[in-house]
């Protein structure tokens, strides 16, 4: 019997031996079957290097941002020219007409309702062929708006604007991380993508600077070029990478990440195939799978102040406000000025020290400068429909550094830190959900923003209404100094919730990376991960 026993381990021993031979030779020639395959795209020197690649990939991505921006300075700078009411005096509000107020009001729903139908057929379309639509739909839309003669051709035009902006708004956050490195020499695609979205609402209230073309094909062909260099550009950009691993297209998605991310970062690679390979959450499912919720639900309600600190809604009716607050003659130029004054302080912030290092000083002190200017300029507003008869008599230039104020401290903070906040405490996981749903919330309440915004103007003035907007900026600031972090990195090392299979399988995975990248540096450990078979 030991003899037997002896026998039957001694072939066991082999058996293994020579299965982990075969698995070894399996997996070595697969890796070099897929290095042979990259090895000629090695071999050709790029014409840009990984940093200035990856800023061209962003620059041709935030067209569709910019396309955004014109869709909602097309409110201030169209409607009121055509569309205005009185109150009695001789002083225009601004769109105080129903049939005005939907349309200006349409493309934000449509945004919401958008973001929530991408997230959920992402995977069966893809990133590329949803921005190609959308750049699609973008091109239809100002040739509606230069051609439409009626309200409903209008709101076909604003509807076909408000799906562009949803799919721009969904995917392209994410799609842009993939362009990053993981280095010291990351470029600032963040910082580009966060100021496209302002520079489209410059463009659009510069253009009312100049003669409106009489022709509607000048009108169409003006604003369809942005849209039309979108199109053009992503017919030369990548496929997702992410969206290739949810396929099963590995070794494509490694090529591509090749491209933007150095041979340093290489190791950084596994990581991203390993969570992308994952299915990934619902909108609700994402939220309970988020370890702390005490702090992702104050990081999403920071997204509803966006919007109801005013900043956004009021590019809508820009304009008529500055006139409404008793602006000197030249409205026009003083919007155009507003909306520079955003575009430019955007880009500031990522050169400040305390928007690199400290989140949390910086929002609250934005909150703070918002609910100041907002009183301000609702006491001038008061004391200007109250103390004076001839409201003529009191026109200033007041309104306007209230305004300026409001919009700089808006860019400092709320326009982009809650976005810079939630991707870093949301896992790899469930940020591109929990994107979604950041997106949601804040254009759903910019479409009531916008609806009530008139209304409100009409029953209790502009006063009333800046100083309500004080009170939610104060009450933001105090959200901003209770719930959030003193360092933003906090919350994730001291307040972990309960791990989920992704957490555990993802912390196998970089022990894994961290292996293989100390045995074989050389090689990139992206290409490892397209050969391992627990991961294809």
């Amino acid at each position: 019997m030991g003899r037997e026993l002896g026998k039957v381990q001694q072939q066991n021993s082999s058996r293994r031996i020579i299965s982990n031979q075969s698995s070894s030779s399996s997996s070595s020639s697969s890796s070099s079957s897929i290095s042979n395959a990259t090895a000629p795209a090695k071999m050709r020197q790029p014409i840009l290097d990984e940093r200035w690649t990856s800023i061209l990939y962003t620059l041709v991505a935030s067209l569709s941002y910019v396309t955004a921006g014109t869709m909602v300075g097309w409110s201030s700078g169209s409607i009121h020219r055509s569309i205005g009411s009185t109150d009695g005096t001789g002083t225009r509000l601004p769109l105080l007409d129903n049939w005005s107020i939907s349309l200006a009001a349409t493309p934000a729903i449509v945004i919401t309702v958008t973001a929530c139908v991408v997230h959920r057929c992402y995977r069966w379309i893809g990133t590329k062929a949803f921005l190609l639509t959308a750049s699609l739909l973008a091109i239809g839309s100002s040739i509606l708006d230069a051609y439409g003669a009626c309200f409903w051709s209008a709101s076909a035009g604003r509807v076909f604007a408000g799906i562009a902006a949803g799919i721009a708004l969904t995917l392209v956050p994410s799609y842009v991380d993939e362009f990053g490195t993981c280095g010291q020499r990351r470029p600032p695609v963040d910082v580009l993508l966060a100021t496209a979205f302002p520079l489209g609402v410059l463009l659009r209230f510069g253009a009312d600077l100049f003669p409106s073309p009489s022709d509607p094909l000048w009108n169409a062909v003006r604003w369809a070029i942005l849209p039309a260099a979108g199109l053009l550009g992503l017919l030369f950009l990548p496929e997702s990478a992410r969206y290739l691993c949810a396929t099963g297209r590995v070794s494509q998605a490694v090529t591509i990440l090749q491209r933007t991310h150095e041979p340093t970062d290489q190791s950084s690679l596994h990581e991203r195939l390993a969570h992308w390979q994952q299915p990934g959450p619902g909108l609700l499912e994402a939220v309970r799978r988020q370890s702390n919720l005490t702090l992702l639900l104050p990081l999403l309600a920071l997204f509803a102040f966006q919007a109801f600190v005013g900043a956004v809604p009021m590019l809508f009716y820009l304009a008529d406000l500055l006139e409404l607050a008793g602006q000197r003659p030249a409205i026009t130029e003083a919007a155009v000025l507003l909306a520079a004054t955003f575009t430019v302080t955007v880009p500031l912030t990522h050169y400040l020290p305390a928007a690199q290092r400290h989140h949390r000083p910086l929002l609250a002190l934005s909150a703070l400068s918002i609910a100041l200017a907002s009183l301000a300029l609702g006491w001038h507003c008061h004391e200007r429909r109250t103390r004076t008869l001839d409201l003529t008599e009191s026109l200033t230039d007041w309104p306007l550094y209230c305004f300026a104020l409001l919009y700089v401290a808006y860019g400092l903070g709320l326009h982009r830190l809650p976005a810079i906040l939630l991707a870093t405490e949301a896992s790899d996981d469930n940020l591109f959900a929990l994107r979604t749903i950041a997106t949601a919330i804040s254009w759903s309440s910019v479409y009531l923003g916008v609806r009530l915004l008139p209304v409100l103007l009409r029953t209790i003035g502009l006063g009333w209404v800046l100083w309500n907007m004080a009170l939610v900026a104060l009450f933001a600031a105090g959200i901003v100094l209770l719930c959030l972090p003193a360092q933003d990195d906090y919350a994730h090392k001291m307040l972990p919730g309960p791990r989920s299979t992704t957490s555990s399988v993802s912390s196998s995975s970089d022990s894994r990376a961290h292996c293989w990248h100390q045995t074989s540096p050389k090689e990139p450990a992206g290409l490892k991960a397209s050969s391992n078979p627990e991961l294809v």
